[in-house]
C-alpha cells in the first residue's frame, strides 16, 4: 500500500506502482527511507507468469520525492531456492532475514549478510544466543546494530506460544 498527501492536505491510500500483482510481504524501508526491501514469490523476470518461492527485493529511489524504481532481487547468496522472509538493515546495509538452510540450528534461523563493496556476503546463522533448535523470525535491526528485536516460537521458558526477545551487542 502507498499513503500519499495531496496539496490539500487529503490522505489517499493506493497499491505501490511496483506491487499488486504477486504476494509481496512484509516491507522494510532503510534508514535514509530511499530503499524498500520487501518478501515477495513474483517471477524472476517479466517474461515469466509463474511465482516462485518468496525472496528478498527492493525498489529505489533517488530522493524522498522521487517515484519508486523497478523491483530488483537482491540474488545469491542470499536468496535461494528456499524461501527468505523478514528483512531488516542497518544503516550501514548490513541485511539480517529469516530462512531455513539445511545445517541450521533450528527449523527457521535468524542470518545476517553483511554489505560489503557493494554486494552481499554468504549469509552466516546468528549464534546460539539468539538461534535455538526451534523457530526465530520477525528480527528488527537498530540501526546502528546495537540491538536486535525478535521473535522465538515455542520455547521452553515462553509466556505464550510466541514471544519477543531482545539482544544486546557485546
Amino acid at each position: 500500500m502507498c499513503i500519499k498527501k495531496d496539496d490539500k492536505g487529503d490522505i489517499g491510500i493506493s497499491i505501490a506502482d511496483f506491487s499488486g500483482f504477486y504476494s509481496d510481504l512484509e516491507p522494510f524501508m532503510t534508514p535514509d527511507n530511499l530503499r524498500l526491501y520487501f518478501v515477495s514469490n513474483r517471477p524472476l523476470s517479466n517474461k515469466e507468469n509463474e511465482t516462485k518461492d518468496f525472496d528478498i527485493w527492493y525498489v529505489e529511489r533517488k530522493s524522498v520525492d522521487n517515484n519508486w524504481g523497478e523491483p530488483v532481487n537482491i540474488g545469491a547468496p542470499v536468496n535461494t531456492e528456499l524461501d527468505e522472509f523478514y528483512p531488516s538493515l542497518s544503516s550501514n546495509y548490513n541485511l539480517y532475514f529469516t530462512s531455513y538452510k539445511n545445517g541450521t540450528k533450528g527449523v527457521d534461523d535468524i542470518f545476517v549478510s553483511y554489505y560489503k563493496n557493494g554486494k552481499y556476503t554468504e549469509p552466516e546463522s546468528l549464534p546460539e544466543a539468539i538461534n535455538s533448535s526451534g523457530y526465530e523470525f520477525n528480527a528488527y535491526i537498530s540501526p546502528d546494530e546495537s540491538f536486535l528485536i525478535y521473535t522465538a516460537y515455542q520455547r521452553e521458558n515462553s509466556y505464550g506460544s510466541g514471544d519477543l526477545y531482545i539482544s544486546f551487542k557485546n
